[in-house]
């Protein structure tokens, strides 16, 4: 014997191996099938219901799995014939060499009692283990009885129906044991809710065991479209179904723990309904079973996984110290208590983390909620998306321009689909905002007297500027231009934004009373000594980014090689060069691309951009490459430029070398010997500079005879009260350049106020499991992204014109219901949404919190929590 396979149980003088068999169904209705249930190791079998006379419900079924349920149906019910029953039992009974085999009987001809008992001594003589009475079948008289409405619908009793009289089956169970010697078992129906009473009946007319069936009759699902046609294959008409399977389970639990409660521990009981695996069958012995049937399991997963399952409980019981099954038997039904006398603790529920965010707003440099903006307008509350947009201004209008949006690079969705259109969204809210007459909510601070100055009006300097205003400082922005915006304005072309949307932003940022002074050059009109003798406390820089920087290759130095922010910014004062036909951008950089497609709307022909990175390393940057190539500008990627060949004082070439990746034993980006080559131009232009914010920083003050240098978190120098960016260069994206301004302000603000300080920069956002969102979101399969081009490369070129329009209504909601709300804040607030104390506000914009006074621990939130970041907190007072 395998012992891995046994755990033995003896009824009624029969033997089995272990405590598992074949529950009656289609699975039992040949030789085959019970030689298959044999060899994979299953104890018993309950062959397929046999009833005499010949059935009235008698058809082969339509079955079906729905999902939304977790339950196996099925419409009709094949039985056998008395005649096919016995010879099923006798031919089996031939081949196999241990099975125990139970007869299904049921008996519905006009002898009554009789009959049943003329079925139960055929099946003794040709060869059956045990009797089975079948008591439960809800697919016999009773479907008849509850499809009519009408009781008197069935002349005989049969399965469900015939179950639920006590006294008529306990006649039946008492004239069949007198006319047999093999034991004698009753399958009930729950159907009715007395199996427990009806169970004590039958043991004390001499049932050696007694078991349910969890099977119940219901509605399936309706086609609304078509309430009275089947959702069934091959079948017309809506039914009655046979609803069996998963969804059983905690229903046959009930049923056998109250029939073990009801007639205590001496019994033997069968269990089915909706076992699955060890644990399942180790909870239905707890609740008192001594055999356990299973039917609908083998439908889903044929015979073989019984063999894991026996080995499972085996394992189980072994490190749990039980012997016998019946030593873990009916260990929780002197457990299991009702509900006044139960023990429970006062407690509450906690948020554990309020911050754990979505990866799109954890990559967001600037942290703005794009999750909760994005599903405020998936339910069409514009008015909620514009806020929390403009709560973390400036510049949030440029940026539904030109934000490379690492947002949607780290989109839940991008992994398997296309990624919400996050940026194309924003700016849908803004301009419908715009449309709709909204401002947004400014909030400032008392006035204070400090002064603080900031030196260049980009992205990070306006950032700055902006939230030291609202925090009530008295704020100076010192340009060096005569228009205001740096590089938003001289450095991104009209093409790639329409700058009437940077002219609205600066109108906001002078209404808040920020003081803008243009034609300002640091080191030239003013100077830091100078500022603090006008008193400002602080001084920002943020304009050194502006200046050029050597790409540290010979020939540099040509008249005609030339800076890209210098030539975008020429552009713009209609004072470009001549760059000829034949132009070659060194670039990194999106203002590589800016240039290069500048040129040639400009009148250059052949374009060529080369990168130093593989085009997968520049994914924050596709889009625009992909629109650049699209308007004819060719890319060349993974080479490194070696020497601008001179001839004249004028760059006439370049020349390439090719990297190769990952090289063994050598760098990362080895270059490939012999690999030269040379690219004849009119024309370079360099957007190769790597000299960063700190660099320049420290190189400007140091020429003046300070010692500087720079904090990349809150942007001191080294020198009291003056702050600079660490990480600027000319190819920091805007989202990034204003998170930094945004840093700065509040590093100043707590350097100035001290405790009194009101700015925050919250940057610590832990991020949600991509992969676990996508476990419990399940497949779904993506359109391409929406091409909202209004014209093709070709046109594009010819124009300055921006050509990219902005999503319709209809368009941003189907794209903001795409949205797989990922993490926690505005744009999940489920447990807000369920809770019935309104313990669940929201205590600042995107930011949830459980009000422990309100909150009576229910639990529901914690249960419903899609990222388990809710847990109950034990105050370890019992209540009553």
């Amino acid at each position: 014997m395998n012992k891995e396979i046994y755990i033995p149980v003896d009824i009624g003088g029969v033997h089995f191996k272990n405590p598992f068999y074949v529950a009656s169904g289609p699975t039992t209705k040949s030789v085959k099938q019970l030689l298959r249930i044999e060899e994979t190791g299953w104890a018993a079998a309950s062959i397929k219901l046999t009833i005499d006379p010949a059935p009235y419900i008698n058809r082969v079924p339509r079955y079906a799995v729905f999902n939304d349920r977790n339950a196996l149906c099925f419409t009709a019910e094949k039985r056998l014939k008395f005649d096919e029953g016995l010879r099923l039992m006798e031919d089996a009974k031939k081949v196999l060499k241990e099975l125990i085999l139970f007869a299904n009987i049921t008996y519905a001809g006009d002898k009554g009692v009789e009959g049943w008992v003329n079925m139960a001594k055929k099946f003794e003589e040709v060869g059956a283990d045990i009797i089975e009475l079948n008591m439960c079948c809800p697919n016999m008289s009773y479907n008849v009885e509850l499809s009519k409405g009408d009781e008197g619908s069935c002349s005989i009793r049969t399965g469900a129906s015939l179950g639920q009289q006590a006294d008529v089956v306990a006649e039946i169970v008492r004239e069949i044991k007198k006319a047999i010697k093999i034991p004698l078992f009753v399958k009930l129906t729950p159907e009715g809710g007395k199996i427990a009473q009806i169970a004590k009946s039958l043991y004390e007319a001499g049932a050696d065991a007694v078991g349910g069936t969890a099977n119940r009759l219901g509605i399936p699902p309706i086609d609304l479209d078509n309430p009275g046609k089947a959702v069934y294959h091959l079948q017309d008409e809506i039914s009655m179904s046979c609803h069996s399977g998963a969804w059983l389970k905690p229903l046959a639990l009930r049923d056998t723990y109250e029939m073990r409660k009801v007639n205590g521990p001496d019994p033997r009981i069968m269990a089915t309904g909706g076992i699955r695996n060890a644990t399942d069958a180790a909870e239905m012995v707890m609740c008192g079973a001594d055999l356990l049937g299973i039917c609908a399991e083998t439908l889903m997963s044929g015979f073989g996984f019984i063999g894991d399952v026996i080995k499972e409980l085996k394992e189980y019981m072994d490190e749990h110290g039980f012997g016998t099954l019946r030593e873990m038997r009916d260990m929780v039904v002197p457990l299991v208590k009702s509900a006044p006398e139960l023990t429970l603790y006062k407690g509450f529920a906690k948020i554990k983390n309020p911050d754990l965010a979505a990866p799109c707003k954890a990559a967001c440099p600037h942290h703005v909620p794009a999750q909760a903006y994005v599903r405020a307008v998936a339910k069409k509350d514009y008015k909620r998306a514009y806020e929390l947009i403009m709560e973390k201004n400036p510049l949030q209008s440029v940026c539904g321009w030109v934000c490379n949006h690492p947002c949607e690079q780290a989109c839940t969705r991008g992994e398997i689909g296309t990624p919400v259109p996050i940026k194309d969204i924003k700016r849908f809210v803004i301009e419908y905002g715009e449309k709709m007459g909204w401002d947004p909510e400014i909030k400032i601070s008392k006035k204070r007297n400090d002064k603080v100055a900031v030196i260049g009006s980009g992205p990070a300097g306006m950032s700055a500027a902006w939230n030291l205003a609202t925090a009530g400082y008295q704020v100076t922005v010192f340009e060096k231009e005569n228009y205001l915006g740096g590089v938003l304005r001289y450095g991104i072309p009209t093409f790639r934004m329409n700058h009437a949307v940077l002219d609205k932003e600066i109108e906001v940022l002078k209404s808040v009373g920020i003081c803008f002074k243009t034609g300002m050059e640091l080191g030239k009109d003013i100077s830091i000594d100078s500022l603090k003798e006008q008193g400002f406390k602080a001084i920002f820089v943020a304009a050194l980014a502006r200046q050029g920087s050597s790409i540290d290759i010979t020939g540099e130095d040509a008249n005609n090689v030339i800076s890209a922010t210098g030539y975008l910014k020429s552009v713009y004062e209609n004072n470009a060069p001549d760059i000829g036909k034949k132009v070659v951008v060194l670039g990194e950089g999106v203002a590589s691309l800016d240039s290069a497609r500048t040129a040639i709307r400009l009148g250059a022909q052949d374009v060529l951009v080369i990168f130093n990175k593989t085009r997968e390393e520049m994914k924050s940057i596709s889009e625009e490459i992909t629109e650049a190539e699209a308007e004819g500008i060719k890319t060349m990627h993974f080479v490194t430029p070696k020497e601008i060949i001179v001839d004249n004082g004028r760059a006439v070439g370049v020349r390439i070398a090719n990297f190769a990746y990952g090289a063994k034993g050598g760098k990362k980006n080895q270059e490939v010997q012999g690999s030269e080559f040379v690219i004849d131009c009119d024309t370079v232009i360099s957007n190769s500079g790597r000299k960063t914010m700190k660099n320049q920083c420290i190189e400007y003050f140091s020429d003046r005879g300070y010692t500087a240098n720079c904090n990349p978190v809150t942007g001191e120098t080294g020198m009291e009260g003056v702050y600079a960016t660490a990480d600027m260069s000319e190819n920091v994206m805007v989202i990034a350049a204003v998170a930094a301004g945004n840093r700065i302000a509040c590093a100043i603000d707590h350097s100035i106020a001290g405790k009194n300080a009101t700015l925050e920069f919250g940057d610590k956002f832990p991020v949600v499991s991509k992969e676990a969102v996508l476990n419990r979101t399940g497949y779904f399969k993506d359109k391409p992204k929406l091409d909202l081009s209004t014209a093709d490369g070709e046109e594009r070129k010819t124009s300055f014109s921006a050509y990219k329009r902005v999503l319709t209504e209809e368009e941003a909601i189907a794209e903001a219901q795409r949205c797989l709300n990922c993490g926690c804040g505005e744009g999940c607030g489920l447990c807000s949404s369920i809770c019935g104390e309104f313990a669940i506000p929201l205590k600042k914009s995107d930011y949830w919190e459980i009000n422990n006074e309100d909150c009576v621990a229910c639990g529901m939130c914690y249960n419903r929590c899609p990222n388990n970041n809710i847990e109950m907190i034990d105050c370890k007072t019992t209540v009553k």
